[in-house]
């Protein structure tokens, strides 16, 4: 009888993060693939604690080709892959039934982000796939699982954790020696899918590299120009949120309001429980002089975070969920001249992000003033 579910893994000088990311997966795997990419420390070593099954492949370049390499030695009935410096935790010790009896041909769970200089919310990301003839990894970067049949689900008592140690300096490393070549190769050789022009917009941004980031975004709000103009969801929606908010809030920040109104409403056509496009047109209605109307927009960005319904299909930065709408509401209530509310909402401002100047400055202006009115 084939096993239920193999581990596919490559690896490359993961030494320091590969042990615990194996403990956490061992007890609940039928086997462990550990594909080598290069390494020159103690992995390969490390891996052979935990399984036999322990390849070397030649790096290409190309991370979907090192993976669908894994995917030639697994046996079981399920796929399920995870990076070393990854961690599965697990809350339902019978998570593992939901692969059973199911038309899911694949599912999801959730990754969580810790010890980064990033501040990411959480994402849905599909890492598990029954074995199917058709299924493969796509994509030299950021590689993707693909199939031709099947469902997608979401897996309940289990999810990841990411120890990402990578300093700031390390990590714009990385991108200018690593991602930044191999994307603009995809490009070049016509993988034009939204996501790569987004990601080379972001990584160029990331490195101070204004004219170039700018010319990727606007590669990509070119690709999508068409469906905005019919006011239709287009077929690839990977990283289009995040694309919608910068567009929005760049026109905005530039007092372009007519546009930022046009790429905000689009987007919240579709995706009504993403924060950051909530956020900016809060903003927005603000500053065309409407404050109490902005009043929801930032009030949901906060509730959504509250009970963890966000729109889990992306990450992006935490504070357009947390420190940004709290601050805005205290600040709407001050223009309003409610300054018990202004003073409720700068406190929850601080408690994200107790270093965040801005609230600092108008809740020690409010607690003055009202302790001066209390005095006199």
């Amino acid at each position: 009888m084939a096993p239920l579910l193999s581990l596919c893994m490559i690896v490359k000088n993961e030494a320091h993060h590969l042990r615990r990311c194996l403990a956490s997966v061992q007890p609940w795997v039928d086997e462990i693939i550990v594909v080598d990419t290069g390494s020159t420390d103690e992995t390969m070593a490390i891996a052979r604690e935990f399984t036999p099954h322990v390849y070397s492949f030649e790096w290409q370049q190309d991370f979907a080709a090192a993976r669908n390499y894994s995917l030639q030695w697994a046996t079981g009935e399920w796929m399920f892959y995870i990076d070393a410096d990854e961690e599965l935790v697990v809350t339902d010790a019978q998570w593992r039934s939901q692969l059973l009896h199911t038309e899911c041909a694949g599912f999801c769970l959730l990754r969580q982000e810790v010890n980064s200089h990033h501040n990411w919310s959480e994402f849905s990301n599909c890492r598990v796939a029954r074995q199917q003839p058709s299924l493969r990894f796509v994509g030299a970067l950021h590689e993707q699982l693909r199939w031709d049949t099947g469902p997608v689900g979401h897996l309940e008592g289990v999810h990841l954790v990411h120890h990402n140690h990578d300093s700031r300096e390390q990590f714009l490393q990385k991108i200018r020696d690593r991602n930044i070549p191999i994307l603009e190769r995809m490009v070049q050789q016509g993988d034009r899918r939204l996501m790569n022009l987004v990601c080379l917009g972001d990584h160029y941004a990331a490195c101070g590299e204004t004219q170039q980031s700018q010319y990727w975004y606007q590669q990509a709000l070119a690709a999508i120009a068409a469906d905005i103009e019919q006011w239709q969801r287009p077929q690839d929606t990977t990283w289009l949120r995040h694309l919608l908010f910068w567009a929005a809030y760049t026109a905005f920040t530039a007092k372009d309001y007519d546009t930022a109104q046009t790429y905000a409403t689009y987007g919240l056509t579709f995706f009504d429980t993403y924060p950051p496009l909530l956020y900016v047109t809060g903003l927005l209605i603000f500053e065309l002089g409407l404050p109490r109307g902005a009043l929801p927009y930032f009030q949901r960005c906060l509730d959504l975070f509250a009970s963890g319904t966000y729109d889990h299909n992306e990450p992006f930065d935490r504070q357009w969920m947390t420190t940004q709408p709290a601050y805005s509401l205290g600040f709407t209530y001050l223009t309003l001249n409610e300054p018990e509310a202004a003073i409720t909402y700068f406190q929850k401002a601080l408690a994200f992000n107790p270093q965040y100047q801005p609230a600092q400055y108008h809740l020690q202006q409010l607690l003055a003033a009202k302790a001066h009115s209390t005095d006199t």
